[in-house]
């Protein structure tokens, strides 16, 4: 009998028993036979599965390098595993002859002779029992594929680097492109997609023959192999120009007036349009003009002819671009030149109702000799008085005009036009909104941009466009008394309720109807902690200091930053009772750029000679004790000394430079200087103009020198004192802009740049000494970002992301040089978008039949989706460096079917949602 089957069998019956009444009273086991050998019991033999074969091998994830392969054969099972040598990969079940299987890059990595595949189908699989193994096949890397080049022609001399998106399979992060015998990175977005930048010198001259190719590294071993796409040609061509618009778009015939209608405003003009070159010439009905190309893209200027003003005529100007396949030719643009006087924009083309102080500017030419000219408004004729011409220039095409208020009083769409007097000839009409509706607000701009709990209610600012004097600033919903300064600035007051606990105002800008809207919310952090505060001077009642002792009370002022109403003024350690003022002007909320503390200080320690230390506290969290300054009190008959520099920053003492002072004594004339003594120490000094050296390791250490002489016949000095400052704590005062809507139009041409203001960024008094100013812009859970600037009361930031909303906090720092970190503002990136701001057009008016028109705008708070919309046309909007240094300038290109009928048109700019909106209108005119 054996032993395994016996305790196997007592097992069994222990557990059938023990299941309960359902399983009870088993059947006796029958006796066994000890002459019979029970057969051990064998597994089902594992069968070969049939040959398999590798077929697609494609990349999956382009930067981790993952693959898909599909095996194929015969015989697979749900349960079928696929294997690279011996490690296992995940396997996807298709069919019984199909398998796919993810392989990571870290198992090519390895150093093997070669890769083998092979499959294997554990014991238990129907028809399978024991399992099954296929025999091996090689693994091969998949190849790269270049598909299709877009564009599939680049053209010769761009003004800016050529994207080329690259279509095809098997691509792989550190690929690069190979073209015109360089290497240019692919930036891979997919395996089967890539976009490669040409830089301008890489494709500067035109040939047909260019072959573009993809090398990419692949994994082998511990090495990397390069495999090779297929070339595809890339020809590089001259491209033909065509003309957008002219400026000025319309001339006068001054010569043909022999000067009666005053002198020509301009000597040249300018052509914008596309594929513009170097060697593209402007060409007057078909006579090539001397041109200059033009810093600004898509742009090129040419002196006109001598015979351009003679007579009235339209003139067709072209654009020429020799190549190697002939002269490029565009279309032809029409140019009117006119004998009556031409207007061709007004500025702004949209007032308030019963506005009274704006000045119009009118660009034009021809409009007559001096007062010789008269402009209507609506067709009445204005005072001669309120319409002239600006001298200066250039531009030399400007004249101003104000409208009396009785002619605003209703709102319309009124036409100015001018009339010369000496023929009575009349320009074509140029038009003008006078409105009720006001403009949606916007603000990008908030002062200060942080308080702490505690601090002192005031003034709040917030900078923008739009506004109006209807316009109100609301805190947390809430509106405030509003104070309207311009259509960029208002102004309001906190209230000691805004300050008394930690948390986060919302500001916004809301004008009422008609028209109007709510801007994008500014963020106003209130903190529990508080700044550390600063002393930047301590004086007696008449801002003295050395002070004669007094038997009277004697009033301390001490100046300085980030005093607070809780702030105490302490004298030799005793804390005395307290005033807190503003010095700023206007006061701000807060402690402001510089504040004052006063305190009365009792006559006993008024009449007690010496030096006395002030400090000031303020109380936590955050705060404490500032650094000592010193009031120094003395008697008549007691010298006194004073240096030339009372204040120094800290240097380096690897500078190892001596620092040279100079001290002046009062109450002493007619004695000697003895001797001088730095901190008790007797120092070398120059008796005939007081000069003495400090060493550069004296100059290197934060903290306060006392100087004193000794007298001939009068002993000591009262001290002087020299404060040697370390790098103090930066303080946010402003942020531009406070709030973003994500996407806005123009990054690609004006970054998305936060403007930090504030205090104590820099070493005070030294605006060429580097700051090592640390910005720090961060939305947790990222990173902080970081820049470094040595600006004075500024920094710009050009980093910023906008990708996801959220708020940014935004600290300066300056603990890399021995100063402190200042508490954070909040910068707001909103999804909802503002409504647009359109506040000025050029040209304002247009040729009808012309082949093109392209705006420029001026305006403000556009999105990347904004459109310009012309009747039922809508135009994509861009953003331009050409007209001022801001971000405030766009250009927009209408087609010909535009400019097909004459008439009146009202352009808006639009914005979809979320938020967005219309702007109000300014009519241009196809004549």
């Amino acid at each position: 009998m054996r032993l395994g089957l016996m305790r196997g069998g007592v097992f069994l019956v222990w557990v059938l028993g023990a299941c309960g009444p359902g399983l009870g009273n088993p059947q006796p086991l029958p006796p066994e036979d000890p002459d019979i050998e029970v057969p051990p019991v064998r597994p089902p033999p594992s069968v070969t599965l049939p040959p398999i074969s590798l077929g697609d091998v494609v990349v999956v994830d382009a930067m981790s390098v993952e693959l898909e392969v599909q095996v194929l054969g015969a015989g697979f099972h749900a349960s079928s595993l696929v294997y690279l040598n011996q490690a296992r990969l995940e396997t996807s079940f298709v069919s019984g002859t199909e398998l796919r299987a993810r392989v990571p890059r870290h198992l090519l990595s390895q150093s093997r002779d070669s890769y083998l595949l092979w499959v294997r189908t554990p014991p238990g699989a129907p028809g399978q029992p024991g399992g099954a193994t296929s025999p091996f096949t090689t693994f091969v890397e998949p190849a790269p594929e270049l598909h299709s080049l877009s564009p599939e022609v680049v053209d010769a001399a761009p003004s800016a680097p050529v994207r080329i998106t690259v279509k095809g399979k098997n691509l792989i992060r550190d690929s690069v492109a190979l073209f015109r015998g360089g290497r240019h990175p692919l930036i891979v977005r997919s395996p089967t997609e890539g976009t490669v930048e040409l830089l301008p010198s890489v494709v500067a001259s035109p040939s047909e023959d260019g072959l573009f190719q993809l090398e990419v590294p692949w994994p082998r071993g511990y090495t990397t192999i390069t495999l090779r796409t297929a070339a595809l040609p890339l020809p590089v061509r001259t491209p033909t120009p065509t003309v957008a618009g002219i400026w000025p778009p319309t001339l006068n015939a001054v010569g043909q007036l022999q000067g009666r209608a005053g002198q020509a405003k301009s000597y040249s003009i300018e052509v914008s349009g596309t594929k513009l070159r170097a060697n593209t010439v402007v060409k007057w009905n078909g006579r090539p003009l001397t041109t200059y190309s033009s810093p600004f893209e898509g742009r090129i200027r040419a002196d006109l002819p001598a015979d351009a003003r003679m007579q009235a005529a339209t003139i067709q100007v072209s654009l020429e671009t020799p190549s190697d396949r002939g002269p490029l030719v565009s279309g032809s643009y029409p140019l009117v030149v006119k004998t009556e006087p031409v207007v061709y924009a007004v500025s702004p083309a949209r007032v308030d109702v019963n506005d009274t102080g704006t000045t119009f500017e009118l660009r034009g030419e021809g409009l007559g000799e001096s007062k010789q000219q008269v402009l209507l408004w609506n067709g009445t004729p204005l005072p001669p008085e309120s319409f002239e011409e600006l001298s200066g220039g250039p531009p030399y095409d400007r004249w101003t005009f104000r409208v009396p208020s009785h002619l605003l009083n209703r709102p319309g769409v009124f036409p100015v036009t001018v009339r010369r007097t000496y023929d009575g000839a009349e320009s074509a009409p140029l038009f003008v909104h006078v409105v009720t509706e006001a403009p949606a607000p916007l603000v990008d701009e908030l002062t200060p941009a942080m308080l702490s709990v505690g601090d002192a209610p005031g003034t709040v600012a917030l900078g923008g466009a739009g506004f109006t004097p209807r316009s109100v600033i609301q805190v947390n919903g809430q509106e405030r008394l509003t104070r309207f300064d311009t259509s960029g600035h208002l102004t309001t007051d906190l209230i000691p309720s805004d300050l008394e606990q930690k948390g986060v105002l919302s500001l916004t800008v809301r004008t009422p109807p008609p028209g109007g809207g709510t801007s994008l919310p500014l963020l106003l952090a209130v903190h529990a902690e508080r700044s550390v505060p600063f002393i930047d001077a301590v004086t007696g009642p008449g801002g003295e200091n050395p002070v004669m002792a007094r038997d009277d009370p004697m009033t301390l002022h001490v100046q300085g930053q980030g005093f607070t109403p809780d702030s105490v003024v302490r004298w030799q350690g005793v804390p005395m009772p307290t005033q807190w003022q503003c010095l700023d002007t206007p006061c701000r909320a807060g402690p402001g750029q510089r504040s004052e503390l006063t305190a009365v200080i009792p006559a006993a320690q008024a009449r007690t000679s010496g030096p006395a230390r002030v400090t000031v506290f303020t109380p936590g969290p955050g705060g404490g004790e500032s650094r000592e300054r010193y009031l120094v009190i003395t008697s008549e008959v007691e010298p006194r000394l004073s240096l030339n520099v009372q204040e120094m920053n800290i240097r380096p003492s690897e500078e190892g430079q001596e620092t040279r002072l100079n001290f002046t004594l009062s109450g002493a004339s007619g004695t000697q200087v003895t001797q001088l003594l730095v901190d008790g120490v007797e120092r070398p000094f120059n008796n005939r103009d007081g000069a003495f050296s400090l060493n550069a390791r004296e100059t290197a250490t934060q903290g306060i020198l006392a100087v004193r002489v000794q007298v001939q016949g009068k002993g000591l000095s009262a001290p002087a004192y020299l404060y040697l400052n370390g790098a103090r704590t930066p303080r946010i005062h402003t942020l531009k802009p406070g709030v973003l809507s994500q996407d806005p139009l123009g990054p690609e041409v004006f970054p998305s740049t936060l403007w930090v203001e504030g205090q104590d960024l820099s070493w005070t008094g030294e605006p060429t000494r580097m700051s090592r100013l640390q910005l720090s812009v961060r939305m947790p859970p990222q990173p902080p970002v970081r820049e470094v600037s040595n600006m004075g009361s500024g920094i710009a930031f050009g980093q910023l992301w906008l990708e996801s909303p959220g708020v940014r906090t935004i600290t300066l720092s300056r603990v890399s040089e021995g100063g402190g970190q200042s508490l954070p503002a909040l910068l707001n990136v909103v999804p909802e978008r503002p409504a647009p701001l359109l506040t000025k057009l050029e040209p304002m008016s247009a040729k009808a039949g012309a082949p093109r028109l392209r705006l420029r705008i001026w305006g403000q708070g556009l999105h990347t989706d904004s459109q310009l919309r012309w009747k039922d046309f809508r135009a994509s909007v861009r953003p331009v460096r050409f007209f001022s240094s801001d971000a405030n300038n766009y250009e927009a290109e209408l087609p010909a079917a535009a400019l097909a009928t004459t008439g009146a048109v009202d352009v808006t700019l639009e914005t979809p949602g979320p938020g967005g909106g219309t702007s109000l209108p300014i009519r241009v005119v196809v004549e």
